[in-house]
């Protein structure tokens, strides 16, 4: 097999490193840049965990806690809107469980089992110089521009935090007030936050229920999100280098969950690098055929919720809890249905 090198410094990297491993190839060259975007955190999903259990061999009890309901309640009186079950249900369902876990426990995951050489600091500079030496670059983190006019300010804001897990929360929760949401999960060691809004209205705490102002108050420098711009790059491959991840689409934290399709991303591209070892064109073609079209299928969804968020009016956000509400009550299996096009998705079934 042919020199690879991975770029990036994200649980794509990793895991793309223990695929294309898994795959044959053996001389697999790790850079981490120092440059790159910033990428809401979110509980892996079933399409996640199932991919980390195949490749890595640290048991998920051991890196994450498997929350057992998702909710949704009211960001001032914690008005319990909607519940639906997670834990061993879940499991069931979808073949594969999800997981609460920190980014440090994955990261520790994902490289127990890595043999390729140490991590090294990329330049700008140097990213030529990488391409030269290996006949593919996988890159999987969108590298910021150091240089460049300042863009418009973005209509989306976001935060991540964390606070010490003073007691284990077996719930996902998201909080709505107005059109900021609140998404709360617990991994082993930490209770974690990731706080949208839209960027002209800041977080007040006198808005939130009290177990939310620590989170609030530590929320720190926000990251921009902007949905009208384009999201999915139109190729996957340029030259040498092949894109997956971030470094293709980008993630709407409306919907958190979709940080995560780097992760089939990096076992897909792996799979196509081996069975079309003698035409790595044909492969990236097929990686990239199968990939954008999760991806915009994704990302269409995100639009969705992104526009439901955006709503002014009150009475239709009234409206829209109490459907929430009233379907998740009395027509739950519709509810999960809706969501089964994510979550079912078994790219390892389909790229063997």
């Amino acid at each position: 097999m042919y020199p690879l090198a991975i770029v990036g410094n994200d649980a794509t990297a990793d895991l793309a490193t223990l695929a294309c491993g898994a795959a044959g190839f053996t001389a697999i060259s790790r850079y981490r840049p120092t440059n790159v975007h910033p990428q809401p955190s979110a509980p892996l999903t079933a399409n996640a965990t199932r991919l980390i259990s195949a490749l890595s061999p640290v048991a998920l009890n051991e890196i994450g806690r498997e929350p057992q309901r998702a909710q949704i309640r009211l960001g001032r009186s914690a008005y319990l809107v909607s519940e639906l079950p997670l834990g061993e249900f879940y499991r069931s369902r979808y073949g594969a469980p999800i997981l609460n876990c920190s980014a440090e426990d994955l990261c520790a995951a994902l490289t127990t089992a890595q043999s390729s050489p140490a991590t090294e600091l990329l330049s700008a500079e140097s990213l030529n110089e990488i391409d030269a030496a290996h006949q593919l670059t996988l890159v999987t983190s969108r590298i910021t521009h150091r240089q460049g006019q300042p863009k418009q300010p973005a209509s989306m804001s976001w935060f991540c935090t964390s606070t010490a897990l003073s007691e284990p929360i077996q719930a996902n929760i998201t909080w709505l007030n107005g059109n900021q949401r609140i998404f709360q999960w617990s991994s082993l060691q930490q209770t974690h936050y990731l706080l949208v809004t839209p960027s002209d209205q800041p977080f007040a705490t006198r808005h939130w229920h009290p177990v939310l102002h620590e989170a609030i108050a530590n929320c720190g420098t926000a990251n921009a999100f902007d949905p009208e711009q384009p999201r999915i790059r139109e190729y996957y491959y340029d030259g040498s280098r092949v894109f997956l991840g971030h470094a293709c689409y980008q993630p709407n934290p409306v919907v958190p969950e979709s940080t995560w399709l780097g992760l089939e991303d990096a076992w897909v591209l792996a799979r196509m690098l081996e069975n079309y070892e003698e035409d790595v064109n044909d492969g990236v073609r097929e990686y990239q055929r199968y990939r954008q079209a999760r991806a915009r299928r994704a990302d269409r969804e995100s639009a969705r919720a992104c526009a439901a968020l955006a709503t002014t009016s009150q009475g239709r956000r009234l409206l829209n809890n109490i459907g929430t509400a009233l379907s998740s009550r009395f027509l739950p299996e519709i509810v999960m249905h809706k969501q089964d096009w994510f979550h079912q998705h078994d790219c390892i079934r389909g790229f063997r």
